[in-house]
């Protein structure tokens, strides 16, 4: 297949401009340019809908409407439910938040995994665990290849391991990991897999339910949106965790996962 190139410049307003129609971005970390369709719809947002959703009267219908919708299409993008994925304002703040929601599931030496391959936001947020006694375990590099030996992994699980946290595409070195290896070894050992998708996801569309991952967790404003971090947990692992949503929702019952997500949730709609 070719791509007609002259049609998706088109699609992205920046190439019209002068200014920036001549540079060419790799400076990954700003993020990528958005098309049309994106900027129209935070146009319209702010100009008719920035109201409270979900309520009786028409501009209010018509925002919870459009973050149905917007629910609608990542989840199809991960083949998930919907009620199994929370948008957060990015990656960075997502990990934070489910880090404090793990935190009061720890006992003093349960241990967690990163790597020094990841971004630190998937990284300094589980070292500071190390406050209510938990232990880093560091899975290194090869300093020669900058790559991950899955051999290194096996030295580091026990039955203590409770999380194995590790990127699935580096930022650094470009290397995919082997996600449905390292998430089979870790969930054999009985631990949590939490991926970073935020430099896999510009590349290659998860479908998160066969991927192995427990949680996984990317940035739309990297994949040609607004930013957005989103993160999906599957059911499963969601029990493990302790809530950090509001607390008057803390009772409801969990007939779906949306209850319990524990970052920014979005509530359903009122009854008719």
């Amino acid at each position: 297949m070719t791509l007609d190139l002259d049609f998706i410049r088109a699609q992205y307003p920046v190439f019209s401009n002068p200014t920036t129609a001549r540079w060419a971005m790799f400076e990954n970390a700003g993020g990528s340019y958005v098309p049309a369709q994106v900027t129209d719809r935070l146009h319209d947002f702010f100009r008719f809908t920035k109201v409270q959703p979900y309520g009786p009267f028409e501009a209010s219908i018509e925002a919870g409407d459009a973050m149905d919708e917007g629910y609608q299409v990542l989840a199809g993008l991960l083949n998930c439910h919907v009620d199994e994925m929370t948008m957060g304002p990015s990656t960075s703040m997502n990990t934070y938040v489910l880090a404090q929601s793990v935190r009061p599931t720890l006992q003093p030496g349960d241990e967690i995994v990163v790597t020094n391959q990841d971004h630190e936001a998937n990284i300094g947020c589980w070292r500071r665990l190390v406050e209510t006694g938990a232990v880093i375990r560091e899975w290194r590099i090869d300093p020669r290849t900058g790559e991950l030996s899955l051999k290194d992994l096996e030295a580091l699980l026990s039955d203590r391991t409770r999380l194995v946290c590790f990127t699935l595409c580096s930022n650094i070195v470009g290397t995919v990991n082997d996600f449905h290896a390292i998430s089979k070894m870790a969930n054999d050992a009985g631990a949590l897999v939490i991926g970073d998708g935020v430099s896999y996801a510009p590349h290659q569309v998860l479908d998160v339910h066969t991927s192995g991952l427990d949680i996984y967790l990317f940035s739309t404003y990297k994949t040609f949106g607004p930013h957005l971090g989103i993160m999906w947990i599957n059911p499963s692992a969601l029990e493990r965790l302790e809530p950090q949503g509001h607390y008057f929702n803390r009772e409801i019952p969990t007939t779906t996962s949306t209850r319990r997500v524990p970052c920014m949730r979005r509530l359903p709609p009122p009854p008719e």
